[in-house]
């Protein structure tokens, strides 16, 4: 079984405060993680929280995983 790429896309309406990214088109999480994560980690270091990928910013799609695999039910449960 594949699993389906994680996708973004940035709300049109928070486009002034990503310059660098297009708002309104879908494209893999990683990719704009990877470049915004330089970003958060200076606002970071400023006492300025901020979130990679903000979900009141970016809509997401695809890349879903179980809870479990088939056949555990207890949290405590190990995985291979």
């Amino acid at each position: 079984m594949t699993e389906e790429v994680r996708k973004c896309r940035l709300r049109p309406e928070f486009a002034h405060l990503y310059e660098e990214l297009t708002p309104d088109v879908w494209v893999p999480a990683r990719e704009w993680a990877e470049r915004l994560v330089v970003r958060a980690r200076k606002a970071r270091l400023l006492s300025i929280h901020q979130r990679t990928l903000d979900p009141s910013h970016f809509e997401f799609r695809g890349g879903g995983r179980p809870a479990h695999p088939p056949g555990r039910s207890r949290r405590g449960d190990s995985f291979p």
